[in-house]
C-alpha cells in the first residue's frame, strides 16, 4: 500500500492540473473548494510556492506566464461565479477588437467595481447590471462570455455612429451578424444608453433588394430630369463594367449604392479599385446612397447638378451663357 497523503497530494496536482488546462492556466479558489480540496491544502501550495495568486482568489502556476486569453479568464474568475467576459473585451473574443490592458467583466447584481491582479498588469472593471439572462451569454474557448448581440448592445452605450457603422461591418465579415435578431433584442430594452443609436444604425443597415435598387434608380433620374438636368444613359456597360448612371459628354459617373455604409471591407476595396480605374480613363465618379436620397433628395439631387456643372452642363437657366 503506498502512502495515503502522498496519494491524495497526487490527486490534488493532477485535479489543479486539469483546471489549469481547461482555464488557460488559471483556477479560482472556490472551484478548487467546491471539487472537494480544502483550504488548508490549497493555501499549503501556495505558501510552498507550487500556486502563485493572480487576482485575490485565483491563482496560477508558479512562474508560468499567461496569455491574454489566460488573463480574460483570470478576470472573469476574480470577479466571481456568474461572472462573464463584457464590453470591449467580449469584442476582443469575438476578433472584433485588439486586446486591450483594461479588462471588462459583467455581472448580474452587486456593483460596479474595479480589480487589480497582483502583478499589476491592467485592471479589471467588473460592471454591475440588474439584467444578464441565460440566452444573453456562452462559452468562446472555455471562457464565459457575452454573446454577440449582448456585447453590441452593452458596447453601443460608448460609441458614436461612425465606430458603430465600422464595428457592425466588422462583424459583418465575421459572419456574426444577424440583423433580426439584433434588432428583436434591441426593441426589448429602454432606457440603456446608446440603444436608440444601435436601432437606428440597424435601420440604414439593411441591404436594399434588387427591385428596391431598380426603384432607387428611377427615382434618382426622375428627380434629376424634374430638376433641369440631363438625361443619363442607365446601365451602360463600360470596360466590362456596368454603371449605374452614366452622362457620357461630361465624362460623369453617378453609382448608387444600397447601403448607408459600406458592408465589407472588400467590397469597399473592390470599388475603390474599379473608381480608380474609371478616372484613370477621364472619368469623374460620384457615389449617393440610397439612404441619403431618402433622407435629403433634395440636397442630394442639388449636389448631383452641381457636380455635373463642374464637368460643362449648363442647366436651362444658364444655357447659352458663357
Amino acid at each position: 500500500m503506498g502512502d495515503p497523503q502522498a496519494f491524495n497530494s497526487r490527486n490534488t496536482h493532477s485535479l489543479i492540473a486539469r483546471f489549469f488546462s481547461s482555464q488557460h492556466g488559471v483556477v479560482a479558489q472556490y472551484q478548487l473548494i467546491e471539487a472537494g480540496i480544502s483550504r488548508t491544502a490549497i493555501w499549503a501550495r501556495v505558501r510552498s510556492g507550487w500556486l502563485e495568486p493572480v487576482h485575490e482568489g485565483v491563482f496560477k502556476a508558479c512562474g508560468s506566464q499567461l496569455t491574454s486569453r489566460g488573463r480574460a479568464m483570470a478576470a472573469v474568475l476574480a470577479a466571481g461565479p456568474g461572472a462573464f467576459l463584457s464590453h470591449q473585451s467580449a469584442a476582443w473574443l469575438w476578433k472584433l477588437e485588439l486586446a486591450r490592458p483594461v479588462i471588462h467583466v459583467v455581472k448580474r447584481g452587486g456593483m460596479n467595481r474595479e480589480l487589480v491582479p497582483f502583478d499589476g498588469y491592467g485592471k479589471v472593471i467588473v460592471h454591475s447590471t440588474r439584467r444578464l439572462e441565460p440566452h444573453e451569454v456562452t462559452k468562446i474557448a472555455g471562457i464565459p462570455v457575452t454573446n454577440f448581440i449582448r456585447t453590441t448592445i452593452d458596447l453601443a452605450g460608448g460609441m458614436n455612429r461612425e465606430s458603430l457603422d465600422d464595428y457592425l461591418a466588422d462583424a459583418d465579415r465575421e459572419k456574426l451578424l444577424h440583423l433580426k435578431k439584433l434588432e428583436t433584442e434591441a426593441n426589448r430594452w429602454t432606457g440603456k444608453k446608446g440603444i436608440g443609436l444601435l436601432r437606428s444604425a440597424l435601420g440604414d443597415w439593411h441591404p436594399a433588394t434588387e427591385e428596391e435598387m431598380l426603384i432607387f434608380q428611377k427615382e434618382f433620374v426622375a428627380a434629376l430630369l424634374k430638376a433641369g438636368g440631363p438625361r443619363p444613359q442607365v446601365d451602360p456597360l463600360i470596360d466590362g463594367c456596368l454603371i449605374d448612371l452614366l452622362f457620357p459628354e461630361y465624362k460623369v459617373m453617378f453609382e448608387l449604392d444600397g447601403h448607408a455604409f459600406h458592408r465589407d471591407p472588400a467590397m469597399q476595396t473592390k470599388d475603390a479599385r474599379r473608381d480608380r480605374k474609371h478616372t484613370l480613363m477621364g472619368y469623374q465618379v460620384n457615389r449617393f446612397t440610397r439612404q441619403e436620397f431618402r433622407d435629403n433628395r433634395a440636397e442630394v439631387i442639388g449636389q448631383a447638378l452641381e457636380l455635373l456643372r463642374a464637368r460643362g452642363w449648363s442647366s436651362p437657366d444658364h444655357a447659352g451663357l458663357v
